[in-house]
């Protein structure tokens, strides 16, 4: 009997390894075995003590519900009706809301209707609920793609899946060095000129507000200038992954895009962060223009189905605290910010303290850099060998620079991304994520590199 064949770019995607599923294959079983394993792989947020307001007690409410009824319904493939307004209201980017509010103040005023009924019957057309930050970028993906246009920009640093993502979905990542672990935006023309042999191939550009992996963040109105001089330039779409919104540290804020740019944007959110809700995978769009919207829902039809109904409630649970208790949202919003800052401050501190390693303070997000000794990586072969064998050995669970710096090169058929060598020095780091590591173990971790360095 003849065996299946698979195409030859499915069998290209299976073949595709990481570190990081070693690290976390190994981290499992290790951690499991010795409670003194410092798990820093994971990129989750967990801050013990505190859960978003009203999100627990509504799932105590569906399951007691579940328990009589004996079943859980659809929604809509795109979400809740209720819950898209909420996020509306009380999720997407303050100016992306307020121009979508003065469009409808503009379309009311042409029907000759009252605005505030207008509104509460058009909001919900320019959210759609999607199964994580993973789906609203798959969606947001798949709207500009075509046989022409099939390139993405993104930063040459980068989260992995926004590579995987792009690439199941027909295109490829058009990696430039776009803004480093500060904040600060390369020189527009440069990346223009980077860009310029594909420009009438790119799609989109794909943006972290918070960078993954090293929590670069734009603060400064200077670099937002740069940084909108290109997105004009180029003339497409913005994609904006706001996975960990409103997340910067020393008491800055993310710079806010103009309307001009705002005016070609998708907004790319995620709760799995923010509201450390990872599994229950609930995520969502929003644009000015709702026909995007309208796009998640056969996206979702075609892909997944609708999303998660009780995560679906138990976020509209937390949302309307935002009307009812607004104290207690802005208490837990302190509080979690608060958290995750000591941590970066300790972890940058004891570093620097007990390795003699020089690191910059991250600007947000979960994730820090911790840059490694040329001659640490020389003497280990590689980075991932030294990453591999600090899990092994060492009782530390971290993510090589392998796994989140792309470049491209021309080939005879055109062009190819690839990660720079191991051995590399643009990849002699380790992503450290010490959102999910608690405050009394980010010193522990830094204990446990020293060690296994004295050890070695």
């Amino acid at each position: 009997m003849t065996e299946i064949k698979l195409p030859e770019p499915t069998v290209k995607t299976l073949s595709k390894k990481s570190t990081i599923t070693l690290v976390a294959g190994k981290a499992r079983v290790l951690s499991g075995q010795d409670p003194d394993f410092v798990r820093a792989d994971i990129g989750e947020l967990c801050a013990p003590g505190l859960f978003p307001p009203g999100y627990k007690e509504s799932l105590e409410e569906t399951a007691a519900t579940v328990m009589t009824e004996g079943r859980i319904g659809y929604t809509v493939p795109d979400g809740d009706n209720a819950l898209k307004k909420l996020i509306f209201k009380h999720s997407i980017p303050d100016e992306l809301q307020a121009l979508i509010l003065e469009k409808f103040e503009d379309e009311a005023k042409k029907q000759g209707v009252d605005f505030e009924k207008y509104k509460e019957d058009n909001m919900q057309k320019h959210v759609a609920v999607t199964h994580g930050g993973t789906g609203a970028l798959g969606a947001a993906v798949s709207v500009f793609l075509t046989d022409q246009k099939n390139l993405i920009l993104v930063n040459q640093r980068t989260w992995q899946n926004h590579n995987l993502i792009v690439d199941m979905h027909g295109g490829m990542i058009w990696p430039v060095p776009l803004i480093d672990e500060q904040g600060r935006v390369a020189d527009p023309d440069s990346i223009l000129k980077l860009c310029h042999p594909v420009k009438d191939r790119i799609a989109g550009f794909l943006y972290t507000l918070i960078n993954n992996p090293d929590g670069a963040v734009i603060t400064d109105p200077a670099e937002q200038a740069k940084l909108e001089r290109i997105i004009k330039e180029l003339g497409v779409p913005l994609i904006l992954d706001v996975a960990y919104h409103r997340m910067v540290f020393n008491g800055k804020e993310a710079q806010p895009f103009s309307p001009d740019v705002l005016r070609q944007t998708v907004v790319c959110g995620t709760y799995s962060k923010t509201l450390q809700i990872p599994g229950e995978r609930l995520g969502y769009i929003s644009c000015l223009d709702p026909r995007v919207a309208r796009f998640v829902y056969f996206y979702n039809r075609s892909h997944s189905g609708c999303p998660s109904v009780s995560p679906q409630r138990g976020l509209i649970a937390h949302l309307k605290k935002y009307e009812t208790a607004p104290d207690e949202i802005t208490d837990y919003n302190k509080k979690l910010l608060k958290e995750i800052e000591a941590r970066r401050n300790i972890l940058v501190e004891k570093v620097k303290e007990k390795l003699g390693w020089e690191m910059k303070h991250p600007g947000g997000a979960i994730y820090a850099i911790i840059p490694l000794p040329a001659d640490l990586i020389k003497e280990f072969g590689d980075v991932d060998k030294f990453t591999l064998d600090l899990v092994d050995r060492g009782g530390v669970s971290a993510i090589s620079g392998t796994v989140f710096e792309f470049r491209v090169r021309s080939t005879n058929n055109g062009y190819e991304v690839y990660t720079p060598l191991p051995t590399s020095p643009e990849v002699a780091y380790l992503r450290f994520c010490y959102g999910f590591t608690p405050l009394d173990r980010v010193e522990l971790a830094v204990d446990h590199i020293k060690n296994f360095l004295v050890a070695r």
